[in-house]
């Protein structure tokens, strides 16, 4: 019998997601290592309901607490395969299967995967095209950024996600407004305690590839590197961003022709050779432009709620979550999707600014056709902002229809039926 340890953070995939999917694997035994979360109640609750369902379940109390604990257990009951979703513990990984000799990436690439900086410089190296940037290392930098990106620009943390701490600049004094903001109020949501830089980018101005109201400028590309070869499972469509530039929702498989699909594809395998990416799922997220399709970012890690997506897209035939456990046990990997209707998942947020929520009702949302399941997160009294960018999401919903048309106008649909009060923070 083999051994799995999954690896589960606060801030990645929830139990509930994984384990019946895991549940799939033949005579495997899986472990979970976990990290609750320091303030969300709700989401500790469902850790303590779920783990344990299926094996044992060690928690730990931080990274360190984590490598140590897989560490020593591996001593005593060997360690096959260590998996995770959760793209702040790659390096946790990394370390652990160095000590118990797992081939992985090394410490270098998942710098360069999970630091923006490090990766835009990566791919401009290697020709791929992305936006023009800046790093800014301190306010020293502020006016040389100006010059050489110029205005409007983004004002981007090098390590985020979901729209978290992005601001737009109009001109030199809102950028240094800005940047003491960030130096205030920022938090590394992807390396816990360490320092971000960030990038003054240019703001890319989009084209509308799909012939749909309702879909953004952009798209992800979902995909799995096996041994240096990249196979791409899907291109996922995008709803309108919430201001300033918060992800909205997702919907599997893209409505775009054939055209834009083979270029989406090529730039992604493009970037992920780039950046010698392996073994790894990763989500890839790119802007279409007049000048063709730029990298917004690649991600090490499965997109959102991507697993659950693609299981529900197909009907069940393509489990991503049971894929990629196999991947982490160097088994064969199904890499063709069959996609039997469309699907998404989608968030709901707060207006723009910083709120009290006063009241939040869901119980509206019921009769929405393509509404599967309803995940409700925010409560009474829970201060949100616009800044935390999908960190602090109201709820969660998955849906599924075969009809995108009306799987769209459903999930804006929830927008208008979600009852929110709020008052200033």
């Amino acid at each position: 019998m083999k051994r799995l340890a999954l690896l589960l953070h606060h801030g990645g995939t929830a139990p509930d997601l994984i384990y019946p999917s895991l549940q799939k694997l033949d005579n495997v035994d899986i472990v979970t290592f976990y990290i609750k979360s320091p303030n969300n109640e709700s989401l500790n609750h469902v850790y303590d309901q779920v783990i344990g369902t299926i094996g044992i379940g060690i928690e730990c109390k931080n990274d360190e607490d984590m490598i140590k604990k897989v560490v020593d257990f591996n001593k005593n009951k060997k360690i096959d395969g260590v998996l995770t979703f959760a793209e702040m513990l790659l390096k946790v990984v990394s370390e652990i299967c160095s000590s118990i000799g797992i081939d992985y990436m090394d410490d270098k690439t998942i710098d360069r995967v999970q630091n923006k900086a490090l990766q835009r410089k990566r791919l401009e190296e290697k020709g791929i095209p992305i936006p023009r940037f800046y790093e800014v290392e301190s306010d020293k930098d502020l006016e040389m950024a100006s010059e050489k990106i110029g205005f409007p620009s983004l004002l981007k943390p090098n390590f985020g996600g979901g729209g978290y701490g992005i601001f737009e600049v109009q001109n030199y004094d809102e950028l240094v407004s800005k940047y003491k903001e960030h130096l205030a109020k920022y938090e590394n949501i992807i390396v816990e305690g360490k320092q971000s830089t960030f990038n003054l980018e240019e703001k890319m101005i989009g084209e509308n590839w799909h012939e749909k109201e309702g879909l953004a400028d952009y798209a992800s590309v979902e995909s799995i590197v096996i041994n240096n070869e990249v196979f791409n499972l899907a291109v996922t469509d995008r709803t309108h961003l919430n201001k300033p530039f918060r992800e909205s929702g997702y919907i599997t498989p893209t409505s775009l022709n054939e055209k834009y699909i083979k270029e989406l594809y090529k730039i992604t395998e493009d970037a992920l050779t780039a950046l010698e990416l392996n073994n790894i799922m990763t989500h890839t997220e790119i802007k279409f432009t007049k000048e063709g399709p730029k990298i917004i970012e690649v991600n090490a890690r499965p997109g959102g709620t991507t697993p659950f997506r693609i299981n529900n897209a197909s009907n069940g035939e393509y489990d991503l979550f049971y894929q990629l456990a196999k991947l982490s046990l160097g088994e064969n990997v199904q890499t063709n999707v069959d996609f039997q209707k469309f699907a998404a998942s989608k968030v709901s947020l707060c207006p723009e600014g910083e709120w009290c929520i006063k009241e939040i009702d869901f119980s509206e949302l019921e009769n929405i056709e393509s509404l599967d399941l309803k995940i409700p997160i925010a409560t009474e009294g829970q201060i949100v902002s616009s800044y935390r960018g999908i960190e602090d999401l109201l709820g969660l919903y998955y849906l599924s229809n075969n009809d995108n048309d009306r799987l769209i106008k459903d999930m804006y649909l929830i927008d208008k039926k979600l009852i929110v009060k709020y008052e200033p923070a």
